[in-house]
This record gives C-alpha cells, structure tokens and sequence, in this order.
C-alpha cells in the first residue's frame, strides 16, 4: 500500500504500518521500479538544497519510531499530526510495531533514505528500513525551522 496521502486516511496507513506483516506494497518510482527515487531532491530554485537537517530529523524519527521512543517520535509530527493524534494513540501503534518486529525477529533500523522533493517548507521523503515492502514515501513540513512528520 502506498502512504502518499495526507488525509485522514492516513492514519490507517500507520495502522497498518504498525502491522509490519501486513504491509504489501511499495513505492514506485516514475520508471515504475518498486522503492525507485530521483538521485537527488528537486527544488523549486536552481540553488543547491541543504538536506541534512530533513535528513537527520527522518532519521530521529525513524529510530524513535522502532525504539519505541514516543516522546521523541510525537515530537517530530507536525502540529497538524498532533491535534489528530493523541501521544497515546502514537504509543499503541509504535508498541504494535515493535511487537510485530520481535515476534519476527527483526530489528528495523534506516536503510536507505532519500529526498524526493523539497519546495519551500513541504519536503517528501522515501525510506526504507531493510526490506523493499517496507518502504516509506512521507510528507514532511518545516515548522519553526525544524521539519516535522506531516503523514496523518
């Protein structure tokens, strides 16, 4: 299943996300490649775009995500996120997750990440934590200049 959207849906996908069993999908890329993304993140100028500090905030997410670590992980939603989701709600999902890598004996850490697109403040990302049906493709919004999960 694909997470482009940021609706209400959304939280359904993390659902099932949680469920790591359950996720079947990939992202594709504009060949039409599973997990394909551009070499490097189109911008609405023709500067060069600073990534890191998109880059490192994914990563905190990531890992506070498998950790469980949910003061860090509903830290980095976007206040949008926030007002549609409870700490608690997050919990429950990250705890399911965590449950789910165990009972597969897995360990999910940041494999691959890329930046797909940066415009202004929106940024989406492709991530992926070892296996190709796990991958991500996220919305991210720089708030206060710090860039925050926007899939909800």
């Amino acid at each position: 299943m694909r997470t482009t959207h940021t609706t209400r849906t959304g939280l359904r996908t993390l659902v099932a996300l949680a469920a790591l069993a359950a996720l079947t999908g990939c992202t594709q890329g504009s060949d039409g490649t599973p997990g394909a993304a551009p070499a490097t993140p189109r911008a609405s100028s023709s500067a060069p775009v600073d990534t890191a500090p998109l880059e490192s905030s994914v990563r905190a997410y990531v890992k506070a995500y498998y950790a469980p670590d949910t003061d860090t992980a509903y830290a980095l939603l976007s206040r949008r996120c926030r007002k549609e989701w409870s700490r608690e709600g997050l919990e429950a999902l990250m705890d399911r997750a965590a449950q789910t890598a165990e009972q597969l004996g897995r360990t999910y850490t940041l494999q691959r990440l890329s930046v797909d697109r940066i415009q202004g403040d929106g940024a989406q990302v492709t991530y992926g934590v070892g296996e190709p049906k796990y991958d991500e493709r996220t919305s991210w919004v720089r708030e206060d200049g710090e860039w925050h999960n926007d899939l909800c």
